[in-house]
């Protein structure tokens, strides 16, 4: 079975691939820190999930960093922010105004 690329370049995210990073991330719990959101890792730690200067989230996982040229690539912890802004109607924070430390989990979609 053959998936349609989301972005072209040599490493390319398939339609496949985009459903699999999903359905991990409805898992994942997001907490709101000062700069940005913490997404737990897979090893037990966490990530830092923050916006760039152009206000593309952006993690410091190895998948994201491989891929962080591809503005198409998102790894599961970008895709669990990127679930859990949309179902809670958090805006983003004020880079100038700090907010509270609070959990929050991805509300699941299915």
């Amino acid at each position: 079975m053959f998936s349609a690329p989301l972005s072209r370049g040599s490493t390319e995210m398939t339609a496949d691939e985009l459903a699999s990073r999903q359905r991990k991330a409805m898992s994942l719990s997001v907490m709101v820190v000062d700069d940005g959101y913490s997404v737990p890792s897979s090893d037990g730690g966490e990530y830092l999930v923050s916006y760039s200067d152009d206000g593309r989230l952006v993690c410091k996982c190895v998948d994201f960093v491989i891929h962080k040229a591809d503005s198409e690539w998102k790894c599961k912890h970008v895709l669990a922010v990127k679930l859990f802004l949309q179902r809670s109607n958090i805006s983003s924070p004020s880079p100038t105004r700090p907010i509270k430390r609070t959990r929050y989990d991805v509300i699941d979609l299915g």
